[in-house]
């Protein structure tokens, strides 16, 4: 019956949904806004990732390095929550983004917008190990990359679909943050700069393969040794 109802359709009915859901839960003011005075920052958490060289690499690299500009402009004080596709909305050709591959149902496909997946893992694994609250992440629902291919642990990606699936984080401290990039060719790094210092958490992610399945449980580890446990994803392989 799914199949049937135009894309546009389904797309809004989720759009319109999600609204109301923040809304109930009184998070449209929540949200972190731009253009605000910039402060200055004591302490950085960064997280270095590698982009893969490919077919579609170049756009790739071109893809996050529009997105990274918009999220850069942000700044989030205590108790305001990063969403993804509020700040970028959906990507477009019209807003200058490009083919890129993307995981759909299992499968790589390519599509505009491709590549943003890396940018949103990339903040994901960051703000872990700035110890912010993760309101909502989902891992990709197959691991299709070979361990020379693969940018980031399993359990460290975060799959972003418009509309769909969001990535949201919360700033948990009691200062102000915000999330910075620095792009090179064949490499992406993401900075979390905090208006205090704090003692960064390592990650941790232990593989279970159950079948035709793999789980990874993600932890988290405090610089007393303390380790909490975040996020169980589970991934076909």
């Amino acid at each position: 019956m799914k199949k049937f109802i135009p894309k546009f359709i389904r797309l809004n009915f989720k759009l319109t949904t999600r609204y109301f859901k923040d809304l109930g839960k009184g998070n449209l003011n929540k949200f972190a806004k731009s253009d605000r005075e910039s402060l200055h920052y004591n302490g950085m958490v960064e997280t270095i990732q590698p982009i893969i060289a490919s077919e579609y690499s170049d756009n790739i690299y071109h893809n996050i390095k529009l997105a990274s500009k918009e999220i850069s402009r942000l700044q989030l004080f205590p108790g305001e929550i990063f969403s993804f596709w509020k700040v970028l909305g959906k990507p477009t050709k019209g807003k200058g983004y490009k083919i890129g591959p993307s995981i759909v149902k299992d499968e790589l496909v390519n599509e505009v917008g491709g590549g943003l997946c890396q940018l949103a893992g990339l903040m994901y694994h960051t703000a872990l190990k700035a110890g912010l609250e993760i309101e909502e992440r989902y891992p990709h629902t197959k691991d299709i990359f070979s361990e020379k291919k693969s940018y980031t642990p399993l359990g460290a990606d975060a799959a972003v679909v418009y509309g769909y699936k969001d990535l949201r984080i919360k700033n948990s401290r009691g200062f102000l943050i915000k999330f910075t990039f620095v792009i090179k060719e064949h490499e992406i790094a993401c900075r979390i700069f905090l208006e205090d210092k704090i003692d960064p958490f390592t990650t941790q992610f232990e593989n279970q393969n159950e079948g035709d399945k793999k789980k990874v449980i993600t932890f988290v580890v405090d610089y007393k040794g303390e380790k909490e446990m975040v996020a169980e994803s589970e991934y076909l392989m």
